[in-house]
Parts: C-alpha cells; sequence; structure tokens
C-alpha cells in the first residue's frame, strides 16, 4: 500500500492554488472546476485542494534549505514563524494556507538522522 493522496478542505480553491502553487512553488498537475492537484514530491503522491473535503489536517514539506525558502517568502511578503530548530535536527517554518490549515516547511541539518536527510536528495 502507498499514500496517494493528500485532499485538503478548500473554501477558495482559487486561494488554494495561489497559496500552493504561486507561494510555496508546488508544480500544479490537474485543475478543473474547483480542484487543484499538485505534484506531491514523491512519485504518485498529490495533493488536492478542492472544495470536496469535509475534514482538516496538517501538511508537512521538506526542502533542501528552508533558510533559502523563508528568504524568498519574506520577500514576497508572506507571513510566517521561523525559521526555527525543531525536532530531528531540523529547522522549520510554519505558516498558514487560506484556509487556516497549518504548513510546516522543514530541512534537515547535519543533526538529523542519515534517513531524514535522504529525503531532500
Amino acid at each position: 500500500m502507498k499514500l496517494h493522496e493528500i485532499g485538503l478542505l478548500a473554501k477558495d480553491p482559487k486561494a488554494s492554488k495561489k497559496f500552493y502553487h504561486d507561494t510555496l512553488g508546488l508544480h500544479l498537475d490537474h485543475e478543473e472546476d474547483g480542484l487543484s492537484v499538485f505534484n506531491g514530491g514523491w512519485p504518485g503522491v498529490e495533493i488536492g485542494a478542492c472544495s470536496g473535503y469535509p475534514d482538516r489536517v496538517h501538511i508537512s514539506f521538506i526542502v533542501d534549505d528552508v533558510d533559502k525558502l523563508a528568504e524568498r517568502l519574506r520577500a514576497k511578503g508572506i507571513e510566517f514563524a521561523g525559521p526555527a530548530d525543531i525536532h530531528l535536527g531540523k529547522r522549520g517554518i510554519m505558516l498558514m494556507d487560506p484556509d487556516g490549515l497549518r504548513v510546516s516547511i522543514q530541512s534537515p541539518t547535519e543533526a538529523s538522522p542519515d534517513w531524514l536527510k535522504k529525503m531532500v536528495k
């Protein structure tokens, strides 16, 4: 069994598309009325922002260098918390998507376990 999709409740799918595509830079794989499907970074894993999911989730991304991403977001005027050192030797930022969903973006450091470091290579 493999994870296929993370579905996010989007009160405004267009605002979610702008956040996940334009702000965070996720690749848009598919779009139709009320649905934006993004490449989740792993083969076969999608993130779908649509109005059809009744539940809320927390979503976390891993990147090579969260400090560089933080600089880019700051330059765009995006509000977020961090960067800060967090568990498993990672550095991370936290921001909210247009629907108030907590989005964490993290990068491993030298102090992180090897299995985590391999996720960004």
